[in-house]
């Protein structure tokens, strides 16, 4: 019998391949829990979905299909879904991934799902927000951990004190 792998954030890592994944939902309930829904991408078969480009005049429409009848897309692959949820967190913001700036000081493991342990947001969380490092060396509210998605539009970080549950999910829970 095949072991299923523990799903926790840094395997889920180990499953994405290539290419990053994409965000289908995301939501933050009542009690401050973050619920992130992500799957995994796939190559679409050549030439698939190649957009009309009605804007365009004639010629630029049909040099562009001339490009795109031999690319595949990038899909969602819809058998590869899963459910991250943040019981608990500190802060998370969401970045268009065409404007995020890196910072090689930054250290993290991980490709699409980083775990960092040193980052800009772990070192100004005390300035901008109520949790603190105390004299003893201890963390209000628990010590602190940064999480990051990186996906085909989003770049997502978390700060929690508590690890996420990964679980399976489906494109049909989602939209609930």
């Amino acid at each position: 019998m095949e072991q299923i792998p523990k799903l926790d954030f840094e395997t889920l890592d180990t499953f994405f391949g290539s290419h990053a994944p994409f965000l289908i939902s995301m939501s933050d309930g009542l009690q401050e829990e973050l619920r992130l829904v992500i799957a995994a991408a796939e190559i679409g078969p050549v030439g698939g979905r190649i957009p009309e480009f009605h804007e365009s005049d004639e010629a630029t429409r049909q040099a562009l299909h001339e490009i795109l009848a031999n690319t595949s897309p990038i899909e969602i692959n819809e058998q590869c879904v899963y459910e991250i949820c943040f019981h608990e967190y500190i802060l998370y913001q969401v970045r268009n991934e065409s404007f995020c700036s890196y910072d090689s000081d930054e250290v993290g493991r991980g490709k699409y799902m980083v775990l960092f342990e040193k980052s800009k947001l772990l070192s100004s969380l005390s300035d901008i927000t109520d949790a603190q490092q105390l004299e003893d060396g201890s963390f209000y509210p628990g010590k602190w951990v940064h999480y990051r998605i990186n996906t085909q539009c989003h770049i997502i970080d978390i700060i929690s004190h508590c690890p996420p549950t990964v679980s399976l999910s489906s494109l049909d829970a989602a939209k609930t």
